[in-house]
């Protein structure tokens, strides 16, 4: 039984990025979805996972190279929620104490703010990141909602599981994810944690 594994919802169909699929453009050397492969590498957290539509084996392959274990999703057109109750019906599969999700569009997701979730975690709390206001993955769930995570479908995911969290606060920076071809420049500043020191 693990303790803990980590799930990258790495399913999204990039309907908006111009020229080719998002997650494999290049950003600052690598592909984009490399950046929070290789962060979660370096955490040392096993079981991984990668979320990963059926017809895009390119995707697979780059998790895979990085010692991730490849969940299919047949449904990518179902959302954010679909991929997240794939992760969760693993989770429970393998009885693990924990799952903390990631996406892979996220680039400036930090060891230091991994870190900082895993080290408020207690009980059954839900632990999310929290930018400006807003919740947002990362997260880290308890096994006490991985039946409510298997049932959910479409974008808005986990939101009402969300609203119940505790919250770890993070840089503007780190929310920065991509959806068009113009944001690889919006996310290319250098981010900045607490105290100014870089995040990267």
């Amino acid at each position: 039984m693990p303790d803990l594994i980590t799930v990258v919802a790495a399913a999204g169909l990039s309907t908006r990025f111009e020229g080719g699929d998002k997650l494999l453009a290049l950003y600052r050397g690598k592909p984009l979805a490399a950046h929070i492969a290789d962060t979660l590498v370096d955490m040392e957290i096993e079981p991984r996972f990668a979320i990963c539509p059926r017809d895009n084996p390119a995707r697979a392959e780059l998790f895979v190279a990085r010692g991730f274990q490849i969940v299919w999703n047949g449904k990518p057109e179902e959302g954010l929620g679909h991929s997240l109750a794939l992760g969760a019906t693993r989770a429970r599969e393998l009885a693990a104490s924990g799952m903390l999700l990631c996406l892979a569009d996220m680039p400036h997701v930090s060891h230091e703010h991994l870190e900082r979730l895993l080290a408020v975690r207690k009980g059954q709390a839900i632990i999310a990141t929290e930018v400006a206001g807003v919740r947002m993955p990362p997260v880290l769930f308890p096994p006490s909602v991985y039946s409510r995570l298997a049932v959910l479908t479409g974008d808005r995911g986990a939101k009402s599981l969300l609203d119940e969290a505790r919250t770890v606060e993070a840089d503007t920076g780190l929310a920065h994810d991509v959806d068009m071809r113009c944001d690889l420049d919006a996310v290319s500043p250098a981010v900045r944690g607490p105290g100014g020191a870089s995040a990267e």
